[in-house]
């Protein structure tokens, strides 16, 4: 399940939990919106670590963790209206967003620090970066507010 923290605004994060869906993402692009239209500079982490936000949650997580699968289709869904989406708001997301946190998992970190940012980049407009610690990426985000 999606969570979207605004706490720390103009540094906002979104959670996707253990997987991302069609409705949580059009749930992130709406929030997405409301932070272009308040004509602002902000940051923004997008968590996809499968790691427990906290101790409590780690052995519900280990069990929900083999019941995912992923639809293929919902993925596709997912790609298409993020694409469509960026696409159409590029221009403002340029001059308000100062960068997209990408954290992930530890392993996956240097299979994607290569290609994130450039996408991030060419996708959003935006300065992009790939880190295994939400408190890495919060730091890199106040260097450039």
């Amino acid at each position: 399940m999606i969570t979207i923290h605004e706490d720390k605004y103009p540094l906002v994060s979104v959670n996707f939990g253990r997987e991302t869906t069609l409705e949580g993402t059009k749930k992130y692009l709406s929030y997405f919106d409301k932070w272009l239209s308040q004509e602002q500079k902000f940051g923004l982490i997008l968590n996809q670590s499968n790691a427990p936000q906290d101790l409590a949650k780690q052995d519900s997580a280990k069990q929900d963790l083999e019941q995912i699968e992923n639809d293929p289709e919902e993925i596709e869904a997912v790609h298409q209206l993020t694409v469509h989406w960026a696409k159409e708001h590029k221009p403002q997301i340029t001059r308000f967003c100062v960068g997209i946190a990408l954290v992930v998992e530890e392993h996956e970190l240097g299979k994607r620090q290569k290609a994130a940012p450039k996408t991030i980049a060419g996708l959003f407009g935006c300065m992009g970066q790939v880190f295994a610690n939400p408190l890495a990426a919060e730091q890199w985000l106040r260097s450039l507010l």
